[in-house]
């Protein structure tokens, strides 16, 4: 997974904190492992079927019996002027290398923790041609090499060391006018695919395909925020770098959402208690509604039928709930939501009584999760 998604997971998390249901995160994490697979062939030029397995590093490990100077002060061997280090210790190879990657994106305050749905958001956007790496050939084999090795961008492994009782010492390192190029090059690719994104007129904007693209938008921005530290700490400059404020892109996102217009149509509704309830729900999510001629409608089917078991003196009523969010300019089912449930009582009427308040607790507790959710797995459209 390249390090463009590592270094913002907690930051779009902080702006866009949706919760995720257990079959909603497999699902994500299958399409995010897939995206990932297809983004690193894209970027290195590897086929499928090539036969490519990249080791984690090809540095060789020595044994000497005196401890190499670099693994209490990495700078011994990677001068300081030059390059930024850093060391990690495990009882396995593999584990000390990216511990020692770990600690290296530390020195930039950064966490090589993610998330596999922003992972997957962005990766899809970049194989399908939504936003664009870099231009520049070196970037670019830097990042398929990062992609391939799951670490920092033009960060390397370059000492490995394995001490008497077994523990592995890795140095993990990073050439700070590489960092600087590498860097300063991907934010000035990722300003412009910002730029791309927001290049609306007012109709387009205000609807869910203008909020997939500010939202996007918005994690780019926080992406360059965090590049600019590293460029920073390198020894670069970012005086001549424009950066849009992902603040402002996310401002402008919860702009989009009120103004975004849904009508409402119900079918076996009582006293608009189910209506009341969605709209109440929308309204909550920052949507605005309105009575008819929206972009989008959510039409709504509400069905109640007795049902009685033998032997039993509590008489049911079962009840379905469906509310497909449609746009009326296509007709497509942007979001489904169906529940189906029953309550029961003495009385058929009780009973019914009963169920549509469930209906109503359960439109409140369950619809903005799913709708939460859709929102923050749109992906723009390629122009």
């Amino acid at each position: 997974m390249i390090y463009i998604i590592k270094l913002t997971v907690l930051l779009f998390i902080f702006y866009f904190p949706f919760p995720l249901h257990a079959q909603s995160f497999q699902t994500a994490e299958t399409a995010a492992n897939d995206a990932m697979f297809r983004l690193e062939e894209a970027l290195s030029g590897r086929s499928e079927g090539s036969g490519t397995n990249q080791n984690i590093s090809s540095v060789q490990a020595t044994r000497s019996r005196a401890q190499p100077s670099w693994v209490n002060d990495p700078y011994a061997v990677y001068p300081r002027n030059r390059y930024i280090a850093a060391v990690g210790h495990a009882s396995g190879r593999a584990e000390a290398e990216k511990k020692a990657l770990a600690a290296l994106a530390a020195v930039f305050g950064q966490s090589i923790k993610s998330d596999l749905t922003v992972a997957a958001v962005y990766s899809e956007a970049v194989r399908n041609g939504i936003i664009s790496v870099s231009e520049n050939t070196m970037v670019r084999e830097t990042i398929a090499t990062s992609a391939s090795m799951d670490m920092l961008i033009g960060a390397e492994i370059g000492n490995i060391w394995e001490d008497r009782s077994g523990t592995i010492n890795a140095l993990a390192y990073i050439e700070k006018e590489k960092a600087i190029v590498v860097y300063s090059e991907l934010i000035r690719m990722n300003q412009k695919n910002i730029e791309n994104l927001i290049s609306m007129n007012a109709n387009e904007k205000n609807t869910f395909e203008g909020l997939s693209r500010y939202n996007l938008a918005a994690l780019i921005a926080g992406i360059n925020s965090e590049y600019a530290v590293i460029v920073s700490f390198a020894g670069g400059s970012t005086a001549s770098l424009n950066f849009t404020s992902a603040d402002t892109m996310i401002l402008e996102s919860k702009n989009i959402l009120r103004n975004i217009p849904v009508s409402l149509n119900v079918k076996g509704d009582q006293n608009n208690r189910i209506r009341d309830a969605f709209a109440k729900t929308l309204s909550t999510e920052g949507l605005r509604t309105q009575g008819s001629g929206a972009p989008y409608i959510l039409e709504i089917t509400v069905n109640m039928s007795e049902a009685v078991f033998p032997e039993s003196n509590i008489v049911n009523c079962r009840f379905t709930v469906d509310a497909n969010l449609i746009e009326r300019e296509t007709g497509s089912v942007l979001l489904p939501f169906n529940v189906t449930d029953r309550e029961g009582h003495i009385t058929y009427e009780e009973a019914k009584a009963r169920a549509f308040l469930t209906m109503e607790k359960i439109i409140s507790e369950k619809y903005p999760v799913v709708f939460r959710e859709y929102i923050a797995a749109l992906m723009p459209k390629i122009k």
